[in-house]
């Protein structure tokens, strides 16, 4: 069947177009893609609106039969498309992120920080009874990319030393003077 040379737009969407085909601030795609459709109602062949464009001829062809099997707007935008579904939710990544920022000794370990080993073996053992299944067999490199991805070092002193006590300066010094006259 040979295609159409033209394609008959209705003038709201040879408005619609014409207002895309300027735009500054929508994707490129979709700008190239209202010109294709522009262009083909004046007749213009594939092979010139493709070498007008900078793009391959396939990209014209795709844009109009997406055009001629639906709309304008099928013709614009892609549909969303179906993926692998997220085997790690949000919540459970929570969860993790919640366990990562505890203290272990706060959960009855003898440490004060996590190394990534103990809590990807905390994680993995807890995982179930917290309803998280699948962090059952989260993998080390998996628990640290969702750790760097949060910005979250829980293998990580920031300070040697750190001040509890607001007084601890006064109260250090009080000492220190009478530790010296004893």
């Amino acid at each position: 069947m040979p295609r159409p040379v033209k394609i008959t737009l209705s003038s709201e969407d040879h408005e619609y177009l014409y207002s895309l085909s300027k735009s500054r601030t929508i994707q490129a795609q979709v700008v190239d893609r209202a010109r294709i459709l522009l262009q083909k109602e004046d007749g213009i062949e594939n092979k010139v609106i493709a070498n007008g464009l900078g793009i391959n001829v396939n990209t014209v062809s795709l844009c109009l039969k997406k055009y001629h099997e639906g709309d304008v707007e099928n013709a614009l935008f892609d549909k969303e498309r179906t993926g692998r579904p997220v085997e790690i939710t949000s919540d459970a990544i929570a969860w993790l992120i919640d366990i990562a920022c505890q203290r272990p000794a706060d959960l009855g370990y003898s440490q004060e920080l996590w190394t990534l080993k103990n809590l990807h073996q905390h994680i993995q053992k807890n995982a179930e009874t917290a309803g998280f299944l699948r962090l059952t067999t989260i993998t080390k490199a998996r628990v640290q990319q969702i750790l760097k991805e949060s910005d979250i070092k829980p293998f990580k002193i920031k300070y040697y030393c750190e001040k509890r006590d607001p007084d601890f300066k006064a109260k250090m010094h009080n000492t220190i003077f009478v530790l010296k006259h004893i």
